[in-house]
């Protein structure tokens, strides 16, 4: 059923109102823009376009728009503005009025996707493989003595190496890149090198109490020590990291006194409000702050495994409603980049939270006289860098290379596992519009990393996971069979789907 001529006016109206405002943002905002790489231009000004289209209410018209057979421009991020016009003429025609399109500057249809693909190939490296989307695996400490097993990762289809500076040292991860190097030469393949930046994380203390146990022998062993919790227990959080005390209780069971631990770095106990929540390793352990004190915040626990949740040290705490006035670079983090810059193809940036956090790395890879061709992966895993993704990626397209990551563990927990769909798909439409590189991390295949055997939701989110331009792998005992089976599924995968976008290769059945 086609639409009448009053609703293909109004649907006329709506269009030319967003255009107008993507031009009136192209005179207010255009400022914003002035700073960024000349390879960027016309990617920050459909960054901007696209936001300035979402934030109208789409639906009506995208419906209006599906029964003429057009598009809903649900895969248009990459030339926003382009599409828009285009779908004005084709309405305006129905309406009997022919349209100009020469007064209009914009991205053709289809100049997005290959803006996109270029980027993707300056950051990621040229690849020759029969898959679009790249495989970036982070390497075990294991990796610097064992040439063989990085050689086999780099045969079953490994493109970019990820070593984590909050691991290990610089000697060891010298003669890792040292053997991704080599294998790369020896297969004749393009392998980058990344390297994750610490970044300010904050965890729990450390835990020196209960430190042995006794085996059935009654000889004593060593284990990590831990706080166990209940759903109703309370928990001290000092400022301090070394200060755990386990709880006290009277010769009745009572509780006398809470358990306490520490935390680091020790500002946040300043920036702690009552009534906000906390949740603790990996959100395994959620709690509500219930009392504030100028050297500590006592926790309630409310939810936790039955029978108790083993609270350990060095594990990490998220308090997502909270700005912990935190930046996205430490001192650790400065002199890492110096090793960095000398050996690596790209830094990931952990913990960005704004432009501020952008501007300190650029001002610091500058000041090390870093390569300008030396690319930068922002992480995106924290509800403020969510919030603030516009003016981080337009801040960040002063360098030539750009990507960034996912990192869906610590930001699920930021915005809520409700959100974190909407979120992940909302990170994925801008990052198309700005057309940078995404890198779909967290979790990957982890069950066939660790016990080499994958779950079916793993397989799932391998199907998701080409919306993407890179999905990453954590290291694990079985790393290798995971990057040959992530290769095999990638590909049989891109044959059905172009990013978000379903294919309809022809089916045949006995």
């Amino acid at each position: 059923m086609g639409l009448t001529q009053e609703q293909l006016q109004n649907m006329l109206a709506q269009i030319n109102q967003v255009v107008d405002l993507i031009h009136q943002q192209d005179l207010v905002r255009g400022d914003l823009i002035k700073n960024v790489c000349p390879i960027y231009e016309e990617s920050a000004k459909n960054l901007l376009h696209y936001a300035a289209f979402r934030s109208f209410d789409a639906r009506e018209m995208q419906r209006g728009l599906k029964q003429l057979g057009l598009t809903r421009l649900a895969n248009s991020e990459g030339n926003i503005l382009g599409s828009l016009i285009n779908l004005k003429t084709i309405i305006q025609s129905l309406l009997g009025d022919a349209g100009n399109l020469s007064k209009n500057e914009f991205l053709s249809i289809g100049d997005g996707k290959k803006l996109l693909k270029n980027h993707t190939d300056q950051l990621f490296g040229n690849s020759n493989k029969r898959r679009r989307v790249r495989i970036m695996v982070t390497m075990p400490t294991e990796a610097a003595t064992n040439y063989n097993m990085v050689l086999k990762m780099v045969e079953n289809g490994m493109d970019c190496a990820r070593v984590n500076c909050a691991h290990d040292n610089p000697e060891v991860w010298k003669a890792i890149i040292g053997n991704v190097r080599r294998a790369a030469n020896e297969c004749s393949a393009t392998v980058m090198v990344a390297m994750d930046l610490a970044g300010s994380k904050v965890r729990t203390g450390t835990i020196d109490f209960n430190k042995h146990s006794k085996d059935k022998n009654g000889s004593k062993k060593k284990r990590k020590p831990f706080i166990l919790l209940n759903k109703g227990d309370r928990l001290i959080v000092l400022g301090k990291e070394g200060k755990a005390v386990p709880p006290k209780f009277d010769n009745d069971g009572n509780l006398v006194k809470p358990a306490t631990i520490g935390c680091v770095p020790s500002q946040i106990i300043d920036r702690a409000e009552k009534g906000a929540p906390i949740l603790f390793d990996d959100g395994k352990i959620e709690g509500e702050i219930m009392k504030i004190a100028p050297d500590y915040f006592e926790v309630k626990v409310t939810r936790a495994k039955p029978g108790g949740s083993k609270l350990k040290g060095k594990k990490g705490i998220n308090l997502p409603t909270l700005d912990l006035g935190i930046s996205g670079l430490t001192n650790k983090d400065k002199e890492d980049l110096k090793f960095v810059v000398k050996h690596a193809d790209m830094v990931n940036y952990s913990y960005v939270n704004d432009e501020k956090d952008v501007n300190d790395l650029l001002m610091e890879l500058k000041q090390l006289g870093a390569d300008k061709d030396l690319g930068i992966i922002l992480k995106i895993e924290t509800n403020l860098a969510y919030k603030n993704l516009i003016n981080i990626l337009i801040t960040a397209m002063q360098r030539k290379h750009l990507g960034v990551m996912i990192a869906r563990g610590d930001l699920a927990l930021e915005v809520g596992w409700k959100n974190m769909g909407m979120v992940q798909e909302g990170i994925l439409s801008f990052c198309s519009a700005a057309h940078t590189p995404v890198v779909w991390a967290t979790q990957v295949l982890e069950g066939l990393a660790k016990k080499g055997m994958p779950s079916r939701s793993e397989i799932t989110d391998i199907t998701s996971s080409v919306q993407a331009e890179c999905v990453m792998l954590n290291k694990g005992p079985h790393i290798n069979e995971a990057i040959s089976f992530l290769d095999e599924v990638l590909h049989n995968v891109e044959s059905s789907h172009d990013k978000k976008e379903v294919m309809l290769p022809k089916m045949e059945w006995k």
